[in-house]
Formats: structure tokens, sequence, C-alpha cells
């Protein structure tokens, strides 16, 4: 039927990223939360929360080729939740989907898999091909092959390692003037293939 929801968002992060559009080393380390609750307005009662962390390393081959991967975990708490509210977790850099997209498991489809709890991962090998100046603009362009994986739940309590959806890719990346990331990505799953168009990189 519908009603008002007020939401409350808060975050505490830690960053040690040497650039925080295209990394090559440091963490990344979050803990979000979003509070809805007739104290603050809201016809809804409910507290998601969300934990990320990320890590990246430059390795010693290639012009820059650079490891990154990535962890998450979120839970929905409160039974009087809007079934939309599942479909993503909020994090300051930009809210990612439940599971299945290109924020969370290429390859199958945005939203795929939802419920109050949820786990994933990704892993990203960024390997820069080649350099080129065109005019007074830089470009930078690489690949990278990626998987992902992860798995949701009715509760926290049962989060573990079985029945666990994966998928595997290749992406493209060009960078413009080094902040600029134009994101390709080419998701396969057991279920789809999908191919994605972004600005920056997936993480």
């Amino acid at each position: 039927n519908g009603g008002w929801i007020s939401i409350l968002q808060t975050a505490l992060i830690y960053d040690t990223r040497d650039f925080e559009p295209d990394p090559t080393k440091g963490y990344y380390f979050e803990i979000a939360n979003e509070y809805s609750s007739k104290y603050i307005g809201s016809q809804f009662d409910f507290n998601k929360l969300f934990i990320q962390a990320r890590g990246y390393q430059k390795l010693p081959f290639g012009k820059r080729t650079v490891v990154a991967g990535r962890f998450g975990v979120g839970n929905i708490f409160g039974s009087n939740t809007p079934f939309f509210e599942f479909q993503d977790q909020w994090s300051p850099e930009g809210s990612i989907n439940a599971l299945g997209g290109k924020q969370s498991l290429r390859g199958y489809r945005a939203n795929r898999f939802l419920a109050r709890s949820m786990w994933f991962t990704n892993i990203e090998l960024r390997y820069r091909i080649a350099e080129t100046k065109l005019g007074k603009q830089r470009f930078a362009f690489g690949v990278a092959p990626f998987f992902d994986a992860g798995t949701v739940r009715d509760e926290w309590q049962n989060l573990n390692f079985k029945n666990i959806r994966y998928s595997y890719g290749l992406g493209a990346r060009i960078a413009w003037n080094q902040s600029t990331i134009l994101s390709f990505d080419y998701g396969m799953s057991k279920e789809d293939k999908l191919f994605y168009i972004g600005i920056g990189q997936a993480f």
C-alpha cells in the first residue's frame, strides 16, 4: 500500500588508496548503515548494515599491473522492511545492487538474487597494454579479467559457503587523463552472458 520512508545514512571509512579513481595500492574499509524508524518520520522500521573491504596491490610486471579485490557482506534488520529495500546496499561511494549486475555479480541480471543477508567478492587483474597522447589528452588502454562470487540468505546466521553463485569474464579499460575510467565488461554465468558499460572501475 506504499507509505512514507525516511532514512538516516551514516558511514565509517578508512581509506589508504593512493589514487581514488584508479588505485595501484592501498586499502579501503567501510561500515555503512541505513536507519529507518518512526522516530525520524518513517512508516517503516528497519536497519541496513553493509560492510566492505577492498585491497589493491601493484605487481612487478608490465607497464601497470594491479590485482584488486573486494569482499562485502550486508544484512537488513527489522521485520517491517519494504521489499524494494532488498534491492541494494548503500555505500557512500555508490549503492551496490544486492546480488547480480555490474556492481556485484557480473554475468547475472541486476538484483537476480534478493534476501535479507548476502555476501559477495570480486577479484580483478588490471593490466595496462598501451598508453598514448592525442593532442593534449592522454589515454591508457588495459584489460581486466575478473571473477565474482556470492550468495544470499534469509538470515545472517545462515551465511556460509554453500550454494555459491559465481561468474567470470573479461573487461576492457580506457583511462582518459588518469581520473576518468571507461569500463567495458563481458560477464558469463551459468544463466547468462551480459555486457556492461560504465564510468569508473567496478570497485
